[in-house]
């Protein structure tokens, strides 16, 4: 089990988002940007309502993408820390 992925993230409560046609649209209210998620970020941010660990968005992502568990961790990773300094995710 790596360290990370005993990190809960979840959906910043101030942000304002909605996933269309496989897109998350997210809007951060300090810079009130409008940020565009891929198909990937768009199922990250919908596992972070409820609150998830990075083993299971890897898990998810293997699960939909036809993509080896190391580079899934390695991009979801990468990908969790971008939305944790946009703050359109959080941790606890």
């Amino acid at each position: 089990m790596h360290e990370d992925s005993v990190i809960t993230y979840r959906q910043n409560p101030r942000t304002a988002g909605r996933v269309v046609d496989g897109l998350a649209f997210v809007v951060t209210p300090d810079d009130n940007k409008l940020h565009t998620l891929n198909g990937t970020g768009a199922l990250i941010w919908q596992l972070a309502e409820n609150g998830c660990t990075l083993d299971e968005i890897v898990s998810a992502i293997t699960s939909r993408y036809s993509v080896e568990p190391e580079r899934a961790r390695q991009d979801a990773e990468t990908f969790a820390t971008d939305l944790l300094r946009r703050r359109i995710l959080e941790t606890p």
